[in-house]
């Protein structure tokens, strides 16, 4: 099916239509071709979506064809940590791919990465058996953007109900404490200083990421969101005297029916050598058999580098089924050229809109306003291009309704890109005039006006584009809901 326009927005994760359909392609597109892939569930990315995380951002963004979903994307950034990256997951349906839909969510991530001050993106890509970073889809994707793979991890699998026999000698020398749930108060904060312990000595190559260090009250607050969609198993080993010697931590599903991930499996460096690695995963397998109701696959990572810990995980029975492969790019600041744009409506909702037509054969509707000078505020830019467009003076206050970050070539000679702030200009119908004459207009690519109305907005199908490429739900938000409070980020 030939594809339209796209479009791309980011959606609300309350809108359980809305959610529902990103979530869907999501899924498709990242479980193509992947025998054993392990995506969270629908409840359980709902649940962290819909929840406020002092930690990291994550924002569904969906892209569309019309009002159909065909592409979807997870971006994310931390917020007390690396704070020059952001976190990038495309999926697109596989019968559409290769028809732009990943560069256009791509386009969006770079934009909102611009106008978050970030310049490192980062992706991991699951490579299943069959394929190398080199053939697989995702893979060629990413380096054709630019991306370098980093480092390297097996995703290995061990079918469930366990029954692989591990015979272990007698550990000596340490006492190993379990719980279901939340960590025992006693123990959250070398719970805690584990965990910190963790992001400081597990493998990740030559990936731009600053160790967490969790305090008790974070690790409490992330128990709680955690809670929400899965049930924690966790294993703490210390020393007969009470020192913390290491911890293991699975996350058993309450809305997955047929997967369980191994997560972190940390032994210090002074407590190496007793085989307390291999202790603290029986003790947790354990405790899963107790726990785990349909689950047929348990799912761990570990680094190719990590000699150790491969070798515990194949005494455990453990397989390699994928390559989880991580990959970064880093990119320059774009330079962006400043512009100010007013909505123009009339009483009847109509909206005015400018044609630009371009050496290259294309059109595109858009709202008057242009380039801010040397010196001038937004306001002072807007007013300034609305008396030299179409012959008006905005309001003093004008909402302020959109922030739209560009960063693409051909949209400002000598910029990388553009952002346009579009505030809010009601007035009664008029025939533009500014002060500029029609010829200096057509120097600046503009060939006529008109007042189109709302319904003729939502149905626009082209050949000519619209600027934002998301008009038609902008203008209907606007419509339902009157101005944002604070100005809407919008990509292209």
């Amino acid at each position: 099916m030939a594809l339209g326009v796209i479009t791309v927005r980011e959606i609300d994760p309350h809108d359980a239509q809305a959610f529902d359909a990103w979530y869907a392609v999501l899924r498709a597109g990242a479980v193509a071709d992947r025998e054993v892939p392990l995506v969270f569930s629908h409840q359980a990315t709902a649940n962290s979506l819909r929840s406020d995380n002092p930690i990291k951002t994550r924002l569904p963004v969906a892209a569309f064809d019309g009002e159909r979903v065909v592409g979807a994307m997870l971006f994310e950034y931390y917020l007390k940590n690396d704070l020059d990256a952001v976190i990038v997951e495309i999926d697109v349906l596989p019968a559409e791919r290769r028809q732009g839909i990943g560069t256009a969510l791509w386009g969006w991530a770079r934009s909102k990465a611009a106008s978050l001050g970030r310049t490192i993106y980062q992706a991991e890509l699951a490579v299943p058996d069959g394929f190398t970073p080199e053939t697989w889809p995702g893979s060629l994707f990413a380096a054709k953007l630019g991306f370098v793979v980093e480092h390297v991890e097996d995703h290995l699998v061990v079918p469930l109900p366990y029954e692989h026999r591990v015979e272990l000698e007698p550990l000596e020398g340490y006492e190993l404490i379990s719980w279901a749930g939340p960590c025992p108060e006693e123990y959250l904060p070398v719970y805690a200083d584990l965990r910190s312990a963790m992001a400081r000595d597990v493998p990740i190559g030559g990936m731009s990421r600053e160790p967490k260090v969790w305090t008790a009250d974070e690790l409490r607050q992330l128990e709680e969101r955690t809670a929400r969609s899965y049930q924690a198993l966790v294993v703490l080993a210390r020393t007969l005297d009470g020192r913390p010697a290491g911890y293991t931590v699975m996350y058993l599903p309450l809305t997955d029916p047929d997967n369980v991930q191994q997560l972190d499996t940390l032994v210090l460096r002074d407590d190496r050598g007793h085989n307390l690695g291999a202790h603290l995963k029986a003790a947790n397998l354990a405790q899963l058999a107790e726990h785990r109701t349909t689950q047929k696959w348990l799912h761990t990572w570990t680094a190719e580098t990590n000699g150790a810990m491969q070798k515990v995980n194949a005494r455990f029975g453990f397989v390699a089924r994928e390559k989880n492969v991580e990959c970064e790019l880093e990119l320059p600041a774009p330079t962006l050229r400043p512009a100010a744009r007013a909505v123009v409506l009339d009483p009847e909702d109509r909206i005015l809109l400018l044609r630009f037509e371009f050496a290259d054969g294309h059109a595109v509707w858009a709202p008057p306003g242009g380039g801010v000078e040397a010196g001038e505020s937004l306001p002072q830019a807007l007013a300034r291009e609305l008396a030299e467009e179409i012959g008006i003076e905005p309001p003093a206050d004008a909402p302020h309704l959109w922030h739209q970050v560009t960063v693409a070539d051909g949209h400002a000679a000598g910029f990388d890109g553009v952002t346009n702030d579009y505030f809010l200009v009601r007035t009664d119908a008029f025939d533009p005039a500014g002060s500029m004459s029609v010829e200096e207009m057509q120097a600046e690519n503009v060939h006529g006006y008109r007042w189109l109305t709302f319904e003729e907005i939502q149905s626009h199908r082209g050949p000519e584009y619209l600027s934002p490429r998301t008009l038609p739900v902008l203008l209907s938000r606007l419509r339902d809901d009157g101005p944002p409070a604070e100005p809407v980020f919008i990509g292209l």
